[in-house]
């Protein structure tokens, strides 16, 4: 009895653990080296207006990557110049990336708890045969919960991205200190279009990979069912 409802328990915290998993991932993904220099290098993304080059804006925009990835103490940008000797960053702006930094290193943190369970989880049901058809329900179930959120958030994105753009930063940054002037090497590098396809890049990998595993839980489902015939 004990261990049927502790089965049960584990099987609906895989549930929700898994669309924490995925974007935990793709999270990782969009903020990697390439998206950068394929989003700066698109045709039509916006050019600085006030006259960074492609390569600047990816050299700088790459260092901030690193700062978010690696945990980096905040002198890895301060220290970082314009073309013409000035900082790249002024305080607000460099007050705004540890924030982020904060978030991302939360998240990444999620992630990775989230990916532990399942690992261990997996582990665990391979070994011994316990939770196996618990643990494959769960892919199923918590590729249909990572549909119904991504159904959610990305309808809001789709009928308003101002809304969600601003809702979003409300949620994980005091006050407005995520609000710069157009001048600020953040927006430089940073505009509303990166931002935008950053978040089609981050939805489209969740579905795929949900799909993938949607998949392989209904196909195990559908054996069971007709075992049981």
């Amino acid at each position: 009895m004990i261990k049927t409802q502790l089965s049960r328990w584990m099987e609906w915290l895989l549930v929700l653990a898994l669309p924490i998993l995925l974007i935990g991932v793709n999270l990782r993904i969009v903020t990697s080296h390439w998206f950068v220099h394929w989003e700066y290098e698109r045709p039509g993304f916006p050019a600085d207006p006030y006259g960074l080059s492609t390569s600047e804006r990816i050299r700088l925009a790459t260092v901030c990557q690193d700062y978010l990835a690696s945990n980096a103490d905040i002198a890895l940008l301060a220290n970082l110049e314009l073309p013409s000797g000035e900082p790249a960053f002024n305080e607000r702006e460099l007050r705004h990336m540890a924030d982020v930094q904060d978030v991302f290193f939360a998240l990444t943190v999620a992630g990775g708890m989230s990916g532990l369970l399942w690992l261990s989880v997996g582990a665990a049901s391979l070994r011994s045969g316990w939770m196996k058809d618990r643990y494959l329900n769960a892919v199923l179930n918590g590729s249909l919960l990572t549909f119904g959120m991504l159904a959610a958030v990305g309808g809001f994105m789709a009928v308003s991205w101002g809304e969600f753009f601003i809702a979003f930063h409300r949620l994980f940054f005091a006050g407005d200190t995520w609000l710069f002037p157009n001048s600020d090497t953040l927006i430089r590098l940073f505009p509303i279009r990166f931002w935008i396809d950053v978040a089609i890049v981050l939805v489209a990998l969740t579905v795929l990979e949900a799909a993938a595993l949607g998949a392989l839980g209904w196909a195990h489902r559908r054996r069971k069912d007709n075992a049981n015939l």
